[in-house]
């Protein structure tokens, strides 16, 4: 009877048999570990010297062969937990795996599952799409193990991997979306963001799960915690799908959560008394301009609107691009306009080097000063970094465009 080992790739690298589990921790040695894994996932092939070579030292090396045979030396001293029979056999010039022992590996087992879930052959019963995506769920444990999948062979696995574990999650997503178990909805989308944070549909189905569980509030943190990582980690602003999903669920009147007016205003309501200027979304900051444009040409007064823009200094702000340290100013900035503006103003991140600002109730003469003292902060705040902030003042409009000026 063959000897049957199984190894997991997922998670925390092992090889099992009968007898024992060979941990990564046993092991003692991310070369190791890093080589063992490469010799398994390739084990029915003969791999030369001068392969391994290439793979694990890459540049010069004073003696990569003695430091190979020494390291398989080392691996075949390990396996010996896992009883007598020889693992690795050499062969003119070549490392192998012992054909004669079977090895059942995780990764296999996930690839089949999912091949079963999104492969040609659609499986159409709901209940058992379910079971094999908590199977393939549980099988997958963070990708591969953080020794292995620094080793730049595995890379491509690696991404392979997280893009299969992200289809497979859409599809129970799919499942509990229609079932309605918004819990577990909320649950396994929280977890498929930990893999990628950057899933616009795990986003979706994350703010229908709160939706469905009535959570307005952690649903609007969530909203504006992805609309700041959608801008400073990729320069974009949040999807439109889920901007339109936000608006319909805030505007949503018949499924809302209240009727009462009294229970409507508490829900719109702040929890505490505001001590910053608001900032917002950049959609939700267009549509209060509209509204402040409609009131103040109603009233014939004058308000104005402020553009700040972070660059480098020397160049001109249409030149300037962006780099870590308009990042960073940028980060400084926003402290600056949230905690030196009042209350009632209202700003909104434009691009990844500007913020735009609504001063309402400000005259021309208030809005200049407010320009300059930003500039004159934002100089002492900044230390040593080559940053500076141009500011561009116009008449807030609702109609044609007003005449502005421009503070360098």
């Amino acid at each position: 009877m063959k000897k049957k080992l199984k190894m997991k790739l997922f998670g925390k690298f092992s090889l099992a048999s009968d007898e024992h589990v060979l941990s990564e921790e046993e092991l003692n040695s991310a070369k190791m570990t890093c080589l063992l894994g490469y010799i398994l996932i390739n084990r029915d092939c003969a791999l030369t010297h001068q392969r391994l070579i290439e793979v694990f030292w890459e540049g010069p090396s004073k003696n990569p062969e003695g430091t190979l045979k020494n390291l398989v030396y080392r691996i075949r001293t390990a396996l010996k937990a896992l009883g007598d029979e020889q693992y690795i056999c050499t062969a003119s010039g070549t490392y192998g795996w012992n054909p004669e022992i079977e090895v059942e590996t995780d990764y296999e087992q996930f690839e089949q599952i999912y091949t079963l879930l999104c492969g040609t052959q659609e499986i159409k019963d709901a209940q058992e799409k379910k079971q094999l995506c908590q199977e393939a769920l549980d099988i997958y444990q963070g990708n591969v193990c953080p020794r292995i999948a620094e080793c730049g062979w595995i890379l491509p696995r690696v991404t392979r991997y997280q893009s299969m574990y992200i289809d497979i999650v859409k599809v129970l997503c799919e499942i509990f979306e229609e079932e309605k178990e918004w819990s577990q909805l909320e649950n396994l989308c929280w977890q498929a963001l930990e893999v990628d944070a950057f899933e616009e549909e795990i986003h979706y189905w994350l703010m229908e799960s709160l939706y469905g569980q009535r959570k307005l509030a952690l649903l609007m943190n969530h909203y504006e915690n992805t609309r700041k990582l959608f801008y400073e980690s990729m320069g974009i602003r949040i999807p439109e799908r889920l901007q339109n999903l936000f608006y319909k669920i805030m505007t949503d009147t018949e499924e809302g959560f209240s009727t009462g007016l009294e229970q409507v205003l508490l829900d719109m309501k702040e929890q505490e008394k505001p001590q910053e200027a608001f900032l917002c979304d950049y959609q939700i900051f267009r549509q209060l301009y509209q509204i402040e444009a409609r009131r103040i040409n109603r009233l014939g007064i004058a308000e104005y609107v402020l553009l700040f823009t972070v660059r480098r200094k020397g160049r001109s702000w249409q030149a300037a691009g962006v780099d870590a340290g308009i990042a960073e100013g940028m980060d400084v900035l926003e402290k600056l306009l949230r905690n030196s503006l009042r209350a009632g103003d209202v700003i909104s991140r434009y691009s990844q080097s500007r913020f735009i600002v609504m001063l309402p109730t400000c005259s021309y003469e208030a809005g200049i000063k407010v320009a300059k003292r930003i500039q004159e902060m934002f100089h002492k705040n900044i230390g040593s970094r080559h940053l500076e902030v141009q500011a561009e003042m116009a008449e807030l409009s609702a109609t044609e465009k007003r005449g502005g000026c421009s503070h360098g």
